[in-house]
């Protein structure tokens, strides 16, 4: 009797320790107390880290204008244009950031294909979807638009609200950037770059603070 005493004892622990890290894992991060409308700060911004063989470059690109809604802490709703014109390099400077820029915006006229080719396509923009909580993290999914092409992208995200301003912020989560005919020096579209290719993924990360 003592050892099926002992024995239930530790089954209903073991269960027990199993509720605790299933509940754990659904936890929410959500604060409720964030609620209304709200426009997005022209300091808001989107970090990007583009690598090739032979190393990577960093930067960044602001938000023209957009606005999302809270209720209760979810966002329902949302859209944020991106000025592709202020496509900025973070890791070099004088001549060798300038002929980056405008390589990545686009520089020639004769090459359809030429990165972002700014000229043609002066913006991006995101439009949010669904918010959801998935095993404890909030995640924010949407339709990108960037030349013109639009595909659906999910990432984790963080809503929180510091001194009375309310920021929008993501972890780094990458995108192929060739889902939007960004196609220029891809390995996955030519054949003949040999180890000259430029990787197809695009690390991102979003820094959105609400105007006051």
């Amino acid at each position: 009797m003592k050892k099926l005493t002992l024995l239930g004892l530790g089954l209903l622990l073991f269960i027990s320790c199993k509720e605790e890290e299933k509940e754990t894992l659904v936890s929410t991060t959500i604060d409720e107390s964030i609620k209304g409308k709200f426009e997005v700060d022209s300091t808001s911004s989107i970090t990007w880290i583009g690598s090739k063989q032979t190393g990577k470059h960093s930067g960044t690109i602001k938000i023209k204008f957009g606005e999302f809604s809270v209720d209760a802490g979810k966002i329902t709703e949302g859209k944020f244009v991106i000025d592709m014109n202020t496509i900025h390099v973070n890791d070099l400077e004088g001549e060798d950031k300038a002929k980056l820029e405008a390589h990545l915006k686009g520089d020639r006229d004769d090459v359809e294909d030429h990165f972002f080719n700014v000229k043609r396509y002066p913006e991006a923009s995101f439009e949010v979807l669904t918010f959801t909580n998935e095993n404890g993290v909030d995640m924010l999914e949407g339709n990108l638009t960037i030349k013109n092409k639009i595909n659906k992208v999910k990432f984790p995200v963080s809503l929180e609200k510091v001194d009375d301003v309310i920021t929008l912020t993501s972890p780094e989560f990458k995108i192929n950037r060739t889902l939007w005919g960004v196609n220029y020096g891809s390995k996955s579209i030519f054949d003949d770059l040999g180890d000259k290719f430029i990787d197809d993924d695009i690390v991102l990360q979003l820094n959105i603070k609400e105007k006051k």
